[in-house]
Order: C-alpha cells, then structure tokens, then sequence
C-alpha cells in the first residue's frame, strides 16, 4: 500500500496509529481490520464499548496493539480525552478517521428538534469535535499524518432521492464542504485530508438488499462490503486524494446532481440581474 502522500513524504502503514471513531460499527470495522492487516496499531472510539471490543479482539489477533476508549463524539470533552489516550499509550496519532454517524429515517412531519440535535451532534458536530482535539496535536507532532472525515454519497449527490433521512443529508453534505475547507489549511501544515463517500455498504453484497429510499436504486449494482470500503480509503490516502469514492455507480448521481445545478445558472442566466433591477 505505498504511495505518494504529498511531494515531501510518501505514506507507509507500519507502525503507524489510527483513530477510529464509530469503531464498533461496519464501516469502523471495516476500517479497524484493513488499517491492522496494513500494519497499523488502533484506538477504537466508540459509545458501544461491547461492540468495539469484539473489533479489538480482532485486531489483536492480527498481531497490533489496540487501545478501546468509551467516547460519545457529539461530547467536545469526550474527542479531548480520546486524544490524550490516544497520545499517552502510542505518543503519537498518523490517522485520524472521523467516522462515528447515526441514520433515523423519518418524514419531515415525524421529525423533532430532538432527533435534528441527536443526528447533527454525532454526525456533524462530532467531526468538529475530533478535529478541534486532534488537528493541533497532528500539527506539533510532524511525520506522516492524514485525517478522514465520513461523509457519504448522501453528501455529495441527489438529496431528494433521500427524504426520509433529512438530518443525515444535511451532515453529510456539511462533513464535505467542512473537509474541503480544512484540506488547504491542513496541507499547509503537511497534514493530508480526505472526504470519504461510500455509497450502499452492506455486510454481505451477495444477500438481497431491501431499502426504503430511491437513492439505494443507484447501488443495487454496486453493493460493497465495509473492507473493500475501507481499501478504497486507504488508496485514496496513499494518493492523498480529497475525495474518495468507493462505489462507482455514484459518478451517474453526482453528474446528475450537477446538471441540476447548471441548469439553475441557466435559468438565472435568461435575464441579467441589471435587466430585473430595471423592470422592477
């Protein structure tokens, strides 16, 4: 897995250290198994301590440290604890995985403030929060070092295939104009970032897939499962790319999407804003 990071430093995984949020879950799994086999060491994060300790066992078998801290991300003290963990036991972080995030699927009429809150703490909030905790001591630390943000093919494609998940859109769609707003400033301080948008992640590709939204109809095809995810993150921080698309069907989406967009510019386009400001 070796390949430029940037013009000063080409990135190697062994022996480095990441931090996965949302760990206990399939793509923090995912990603767990793939950064071990690479030859990372791990901090596993996450509120379901049982479940990232199943992880932890895993990564212990494929012969890395592992460290697992109980850490809810939508609290700002909690990512600050994550980290001096995380420092104290490896004394250093080359990975950070901004990865935790929750879907409540329900109509707009069935939404409460609460269930807005509750998406956008863990989702958004959370990866300011690992940032505002980590990036600081990514910068003093110098070496190889990168940050991913997860975001989704939610975030960057066609919203309105996808209204029953409202909060979860509007994170992710917030996560990657956040992440391409932190790239120049991290970059600057020789730290990679990365978006992550995978589309429809399942257990088992091979099993039929049931789901509630049109936005699944683009992935029917193009099902994967978290460690071919996961492998396709970890090529995309080898070129350190900004965007990282696992599931190819997405390309139809967000060229869909952006014809949209055009096609806005067009209409505003018939008449010139000095021609308004002249009729009215």
């Amino acid at each position: 897995m070796n390949g430029p990071m940037n013009k000063q430093m080409e990135w190697t995984w062994q022996d480095g250290v990441a931090v996965i949020t949302g760990a206990g879950g399939l793509l923090g799994r995912g990603m767990a198994v793939t950064l071990a086999r690479a030859g990372m060491d791990l901090v596993l994060a996450d509120t379901d301590t049982k479940a990232a300790g199943k992880v932890a066992e895993e990564i212990k078998a494929l012969g890395r440290r592992v460290l697992v801290v109980t850490t809810d991300v939508a609290d700002p003290e909690a990512l600050e604890s994550l980290a001096d963990q995380a420092w104290t036991v490896f004394g250093k972080v080359n990975l950070l995985c901004n990865n935790a995030g929750i879907a409540l699927l329900r109509p707009y009429g069935e939404l409460t403030l609460d269930d807005w809150n509750r998406v956008l703490g863990i989702n958004l909030m959370g990866v300011i929060h690992g940032i505002h905790a980590f990036l600081p001591r990514m910068a003093d630390q110098g070496g190889l070092r990168h940050i991913v943000n997860t975001s989704s093919m939610s975030g960057v494609g066609i919203a309105s295939l996808r209204p029953l998940n409202a909060p979860y859109v509007t994170a992710k769609f917030a996560i990657a104009g956040l992440t391409e707003t932190l790239a120049p400033v991290a970059a600057a301080q020789g730290i990679g970032v990365s978006v992550l948008c995978p589309g429809m992640t399942v257990a088992d590709p091979s099993k039929p897939m049931t789901y509630a939204m049109a936005s699944a109809e683009w992935y029917r095809d193009n099902l994967l499962d978290p460690i071919q995810v996961a492998e396709e993150m970890c090529r995309g921080i080898e070129e350190n790319r900004l965007h990282i698309f696992p599931h190819r069907a997405g390309l139809a989406e967000v060229e869909q999407r952006h014809a949209a967009l055009l096609e806005g510019f067009r209409q505003a386009g018939k008449t010139s804003p000095e021609e308004k400001t002249r009729d009215t």
